[in-house]
């Protein structure tokens, strides 16, 4: 690898307009060609203003004070116009549907809408439209209107004209938060790939595990100010860090802690690093009993899906005669690769969508023939995209809203509000503008409001995209919360690790049909096969089938515990 600095940052200092505390406080750090750099850190870090920085947005875009220095590829973003950054710097940013141009009629022209401004020959763009494509696996969306994609499809579609852009430096702002696990592995490959050749990768992201599996180097920003700088060895397995713990951390902690890791064998950052530090340490019975089945719900039926196919106005069909029960209670992971048909599923849970066929019942009660404002009573949603769902002027007027809509007296919002705002981790927020804080904790906010709402189900469409472990330590307090009052909830999720950690039961969808309908602890051999081969396994799944042991033995049992996961 090139050691010569192509970026280079002295001193680096940023406020934004109307803000009294600087977003970045003096950052210095050199960053050579062909490296992957990762840029962790909590909510609110600085991480996505130090990328939109290096890609010259900051002051002429975001306005605000800027002094230091920053060279990017030769150039000076703090003093050059955005367009004039272009040939050095490509960005893509945390919400895909940002980034979409709205003038192009299909994914292929979208991905060659910045070659052909660029004066690009035509020839030269479809060969770079088809190499984009095919390195992000959506060649067969090539045809597709990008607004009728999933969230994980816009992301992929957004990230493939980045590629095609092939500029010297590319930055990336959560990149991972709406793919699906296949989709996560293979940008990571495919970035490893770019840096091999050259290309500089910078990349914000909160998940840590896959930040292990790629990255040259790991920094921490907090508060924002740079506080580790190195290896992912040597960055993820600091105590007490502001960015938290990967996965394979937490569970080579939880076998150490019941005598399964040698104390001689550094702590794993990654799944390899946890099936050889589990093979290394001499073989003995676990220092616990093995973990009692979970018992079955038999709670009543509150959701009953009855053979519900979809096809959306423009033809596209998305489901298939899916049938699907949920108890009061449950609490359940709904997986499924990106266009697997997840959220337009959701979608049929309060009447937001009605089937083309088929049946939604809640206690029974058909909800086609319920209006619109009732139906939402028997399930709440937050949305992937949360904009959609955020309008007040203060968090706690946010959350008052639906409750004023209820008529409740004002004793009774008030209690609501200010309980669910406890319980959300964002009580000392509640006097701030949702857009005011940091973008992962407005789906908190989100959460929050719908919480307060009481609902019997809440649905939650990829509750952890971009959350830190803090944040996504509220949810999960959120979503025990719910279960102990006798409340069920759904979540759709590419995070598995969460999922298997706060969800009892798993539903796969796969091309709009349900394939795979199960308890986690009741998962047979042929389904977890099933489950890997859709979307991936949760790590002691995964550490099970790599050691080729029972996931219902002592050690088995351990491995894919809750608790190893939190």
């Amino acid at each position: 690898m090139n050691t010569t600095p192509v970026i280079v940052i002295e001193q680096l200092r940023f406020t934004y307009h109307n803000r009294s505390t600087p977003a970045l406080h003096d950052i210095s750090m050199a960053i050579p060609a062909g490296q992957c750099v990762a840029i962790i850190g909590p909510a609110g870090a600085g991480k996505s203003t130090l990328c939109t920085l290096l890609a010259g947005f900051m002051p002429q875009f975001f306005k605000g004070e800027a002094s230091g220095s920053v060279t990017v590829n030769g150039a000076a973003p703090l003093q050059s116009p955005v367009i004039d950054m272009l040939a050095h710097v490509t960005i893509v940013l945390s919400q895909a549907s940002t980034q979409i141009s709205g003038v192009c009629f299909t994914v292929a022209d979208e991905v060659g809408f910045g070659l052909q401004n660029l004066g690009i020959p035509a020839d030269l763009i479809r060969q770079r439209v088809a190499e984009a494509l095919a390195q992000m696996e959506i060649s067969h969306l090539a045809e597709r209107s990008p607004f009728q994609l999933s969230g994980g499809q816009q992301q992929r579609v957004v990230i493939a004209a980045a590629l095609a852009q092939r500029p010297p430096i590319l930055i990336l702002d959560e990149p991972t938060a709406q793919l699906d696990p296949p989709a996560v592995a293979q940008l990571g490959a495919t970035l490893r790939r770019l840096a091999a050749n050259g290309q500089t990768i910078v990349v914000a992201e909160h998940q840590l595990d896959w930040v292990a599996e790629f990255a040259d180097r790991v920094c921490v920003l907090d508060h924002g100010r740079l506080v580790a700088d190195g290896t992912p060895g040597e960055v993820l397995r600091m105590p007490a860090s502001p960015a938290g713990r990967p996965y394979a951390l937490r569970v080579a902690q939880h076998l150490a802690s019941h005598g399964m890791w040698s104390p001689q064998h550094p702590l794993a950052v990654r799944a390899d690093e946890l099936v050889t530090g589990i093979v290394a340490t001499p073989a003995h019975t676990p220092s616990t009993r093995p973990l009692a089945p979970m018992p079955h719900n038999t709670g009543p039926t509150l959701l009953a899906i009855e053979q519900v196919a979809f096809r959306y106005p423009n033809g596209v069909a998305v489901l298939h005669g899916v049938s699907l029960t949920i108890r009061a209670g449950e609490r359940v992971a709904l997986l499924g690769k990106n266009g697997a048909g997840k959220s337009t599923l959701l979608r049929h849970f309060n009447g937001l969508l009605r089937p083309s066929s088929g049946h939604v019942r809640h206690h029974g009660h058909d909800i086609a023939k319920l209006a619109p404002g009732r139906a939402s009573r028997c399930a709440s949603i937050v949305f992937q995209d949360v904009r959609n769902q955020l309008f007040a002027a203060t968090i706690a007027e946010e959350v008052a809203f639906g409750l004023k809509l209820l008529k409740l007296d004002q004793a009774t919002i008030a209690a609501r509000v200010a309980h669910t705002l406890a319980i959300c981790g964002i009580a000392e927020w509640a006097d701030s503008h949702p857009y005011d804080i940091p973008t992962a904790l407005r789906r908190l906010v989100a959460t929050a409001a719908v919480m307060a709402l009481e609902s019997d189900l809440l649905a939650l469409d990829e509750p952890t995209a971009g959350m830190d472990e803090a944040a996504i330590a509220h949810l999960a307090r959120a979503i025990d919360h719910m279960h102990a009052q006798g409340r069920s909830v759904v979540v759709v999720s590419h995070d598995l690790n969460f999922c298997a950690a706060h969800t009892d039961r798993v539903v796969l969808l796969k091309d709009g049909r349900v394939v795979l309908d199960a308890p986690w602890a009741e998962l047979s051999a042929d389904q977890l096969h099933q489950l890997a081969d859709e979307v991936g396994l949760p790590l002691g799944h995964a550490c099970c089938a790599e050691l080729a042991i029972s996931t219902m033995s002592p050690a088995g049992q351990l491995l894919c515990s809750a608790d190893a996961l939190r």
